[in-house]
């Protein structure tokens, strides 16, 4: 979960400073970083953003440990708040990649579902189709795509089928 990053600008805002200041000590901090032989990249990574005029301006990604390193050099209420806003918001894109991405499921947590559920569909005695669509449509649901053509009715149901609506 450490590939979340929050834009320079949101923390500057959730920590009640100019952009402009914020950035410089960032800058700061990375030439402090670079001496002590420290990684910068975990904490800050430089970017650019796009201003009302469409120009290019320069901010900085900060990683949760980018964040983390910006509040211990916060003290008092402004400490405390910026640590409480922080903590939620990555907890929020966390929650938000969990919710809308569900192909993080383990592949082995899906097979074992599937598994299940065709057990269930064969006692039921499901028709094979109809195995087959359900098959699709949890698949579909965890990100995993199957062909068109993963889903046959047989020839005999679909007259069948034709004949009972009367066309």
């Amino acid at each position: 979960m450490d590939n979340y990053a929050l834009s320079s600008r949101e923390v500057a805002e959730m920590v009640g400073k100019e952009h402009s200041k914020l950035l410089r000590d960032i800058r700061k901090y990375s030439e402090q970083l670079a001496e002590s032989k420290i990684g910068l990249g975990d904490f800050f990574t430089e970017s650019n953003y796009l201003d009302s005029k469409g120009q290019s301006r320069p901010c900085y990604l900060v990683t949760k440990k980018g964040c983390e390193f910006i509040a211990h050099k916060l003290t008092g209420q402004k400490g405390t708040e910026f640590t409480a806003r922080y903590i939620n918001r990555f907890h929020e894109m966390e929650h938000e990649l969990s919710v809308s991405n569900p192909s993080e499921i383990p592949l082995g947590e899906l097979a074992s579902y599937l598994k299940v559920m065709d057990r269930v569909a064969n006692r039921q005695s499901l028709a094979p189709h109809k195995i087959a669509e359900n098959f699709k449509k949890v698949s579909a649901q965890f990100g995993v795509q199957l062909s068109d053509d993963f889903v046959n009715m047989p020839e005999y149901e679909q007259l069948t089928l034709a004949s009972v609506d009367g066309r």
